[in-house]
């Protein structure tokens, strides 16, 4: 076949032309995008700020594991760790879900959940398992936040739950910890928050939240104290030992109450009120209506302490507020004097027992006729086994010695002080024994031991006087005397021939002495009676021739 054949039956190619835009082609990546902006949509829906955390270290804390939740579900995650820029703890970057944007508000709380054993018990053993993670409560500021510190202990309140918080301050060298309780009598009814301590003036902070109903309590003349684990009191009345409840007696407690004329007005957030040590310290804080005397003592006020009882007739009616209370430079003449002031509060509401209240001029009156009329005081023993010492107001016997060096001390009223109790009793018994001391007791000795010495020879004497046979036969010979004795007497008997002849010759005898008497009675008359005449003339001697 030739060449011309060949391009005559060759087939002519048609070349069709395709439009542009083919929709089946462009279709996927349409689709793909779409798909894209939906899922970016979607992303930016779902995902929520991202929010700086600082904390002091980074302990059980890592990247893309450790999560952060609320109510215990998980809402966010931990991005990023590093070095906070001041350098003095991390800075922790985490990304939050959309659900809680609103819930990220200034007063928002964070801290870590770790296994962790304290006054309140043990909590946080899941994370032994899941290991730690950060937590947070939701605020409720209007003002937005993304930058927290996260804490070491959970805050008191939780979500929807509603209370007080109170700023309390106080002097103390004693700080307890956060999550301590706070307690109405023996109810816990909130916790300790923030507790520290400031060099400045020696003061302790504490911020507390009291939780609901008990926040209905709080009024503006409710009062603090520090509540050690176990009090022990031992007084007059014997010992008295109160115990706190377990969370107490392990951290010790902040206790608060309404006083006698009630909680007074409500108080907002944050109100501050001030703390006492202890109660007896708020028990001892003076009031309006206090009354201040003043008591000079010459004997040893050891054991007295401020905030003892002061005591009328056994009841309570002040206490001690300031030992010693001397005046300016006064105290130089402590060994000229001898004495020592104390001051004296008497609180008029004390004595008001189921009755009115009283105008303190009145009460002022009353107790400086009393005083007037002789009412002392005196130091008296509350416990003899701890020493301790109060106050006795009592009326003086007449006669009786008062110390009451002036009337007037410092602007108050002098009290008169008299030395009763064991005191006097140790002082008397003290001068029987100077007397005793005195007493020449040696000398007095000597001579007794001199005394038992003849006294040992005499009877030793005596003991060789009875070992002798002539003694020992002399009781036999006593016997036979007095046999003999017996016979005679029995000789002498009315019945005896004897005992008339002798009654006969007695009578005889008394015949004689009768006869006797005249003769007699003329001799004793005129001795030379029975030589010359009675009635006859005295001869002469004649002379010699």
């Amino acid at each position: 076949m030739s060449q011309t054949e060949n391009e005559t039956t060759h087939t002519t190619a048609t070349v069709k032309h395709t439009p542009p835009f083919n929709v089946l082609v462009w279709s996927i990546p349409v689709l793909a995008l779409l798909t894209g902006a939906w899922l970016f949509i979607q992303h930016l829906r779902h995902t929520g700020p991202e929010i700086t955390l600082y904390l002091n270290d980074a302990d059980g804390i890592e990247i893309n594991t450790t999560a952060i939740k609320v109510l215990n579900v998980t809402v966010g995650k931990v991005t990023s760790i590093s070095i906070s820029p001041d350098e003095k703890g991390v800075q922790i970057k985490a990304q939050m879900s959309a659900d809680v944007k609103d819930m990220l508000r200034k007063d928002t709380q964070f801290w870590i959940v770790k296994p962790r054993i304290d006054q309140s018990g043990i909590t946080g053993l899941n994370t032994l398992v899941s290991g730690s993670y950060i937590a947070f409560t939701p605020g409720h500021s209007k003002e937005k936040a993304e930058t927290f510190t996260v804490g070491d202990l959970p805050p008191v309140s939780a979500i929807s739950q509603s209370g007080i918080r109170l700023r309390l301050k106080g002097h103390s060298d004693k700080l307890l910890t956060p999550g301590s309780p706070v307690l109405y009598g023996d109810i816990s009814a909130g916790q300790i928050e923030k507790a520290y301590f400031d060099p400045k003036d020696n003061s302790v902070h504490y911020q507390v939240y009291i939780n609901s109903p008990y926040d209905s309590l709080i009024g503006d003349k409710v009062k603090f104290w520090l509540q050690s684990g176990l009090q022990v009191t031992a007084s007059g009345g014997g010992v008295h030992i109160d115990s706190a409840p377990l969370p107490a007696l392990l951290s010790g407690a902040i206790v608060f109450k309404t006083m006698f004329e009630g909680k007074g007005k409500p108080v907002a957030n944050n109100t501050e009120f001030t703390l006492y040590n202890s109660a007896r310290e708020l028990n001892n804080q003076p009031s309006t209506r206090t009354q201040y005397y003043v008591a000079f003592f010459q004997q040893s006020v050891r054991g007295l302490s401020v905030g003892a009882p002061v005591e009328y007739l056994g009841i309570n009616i002040g206490s001690v507020a300031d030992v010693p209370y001397f005046a300016m430079n006064d105290s130089h003449k402590l060994f000229q004097h001898g004495w020592i002031p104390v001051r004296l509060r008497i609180e008029p509401g004390r004595m008001e027992i189921n009755a009115s209240r009283q105008d303190d001029k009145i009460w002022q009156q009353q107790i400086q006729q009393a005083l007037n009329k002789g009412l002392s005081a005196s130091l008296e023993k509350d416990n003899l086994l701890t020493g301790n010492q109060y106050i006795s107001l009592t009326q003086a016997k007449s006669g009786e010695s008062l110390l009451k060096p002036i009337t007037h001390y410092q602007g108050y009223t002098v009290i008169g002080t008299r030395h009763t109790g064991l005191d006097m009793i140790q002082d008397q018994l003290s001068a029987l024994l100077a007397k005793l001391n005195n007493l020449p007791i040696e000398h007095s000795m000597q001579q007794l031991d001199g005394t038992l010495a003849q006294l040992k020879t005499t009877l030793a004497s005596a003991d060789r006087l009875l070992a002798q046979n002539k003694t020992q036969q002399l009781p036999a010979e006593l016997n036979a005397t007095l046999k003999e004795l017996r016979t005679t007497l029995q000789g002498v008997s009315s019945t005896s021939p004897l005992y008339g002849d002798i009654q006969q010759t007695l009578k005889n005898i008394d015949n004689t002495l009768k006869e006797a008497q005249p003769t007699l009675k003329t001799l004793k008359q005129q001795p030379n009676a029975l030589i010359f005449n009675r009635h006859g003339h005295d001869p002469e001697p004649q002379g010699a021739r």
